[in-house]
């Protein structure tokens, strides 16, 4: 199964520029990210957006499988992944 990789973040956040910096060496798979003021509040409220940053892992269908809010240890995301990949 393929996951994809949502980041909601803002330009004037600062959490979310260190978290920017902190997924510039992650290559494992391809993070789209968002700016949380161009984004319409039905996808804001799918994915229960009340802060700024948001890391999701969706699978194909748009499905969230794990959330992140906040600042957080990248390789949390690679162990993730691994245990979706492994499961």
């Amino acid at each position: 199964m393929k996951y994809k990789i949502i980041k909601i973040g803002a330009s004037w956040c600062g959490p979310c520029r260190v978290l920017d910096n902190k997924l510039k060496g992650f290559n494992r798979c391809e993070i789209t990210k968002y700016d949380v003021d161009d984004m319409d509040d039905e996808l804001l409220d799918k994915f229960k957006v009340r802060n700024v940053p948001v890391t999701l892992i969706l699978d194909e269908n748009d499905n969230e499988i794990a959330k992140w809010v906040g600042l957080f240890d990248v390789n949390e995301l690679e162990t993730k992944l691994d245990e979706l990949e492994n499961a």
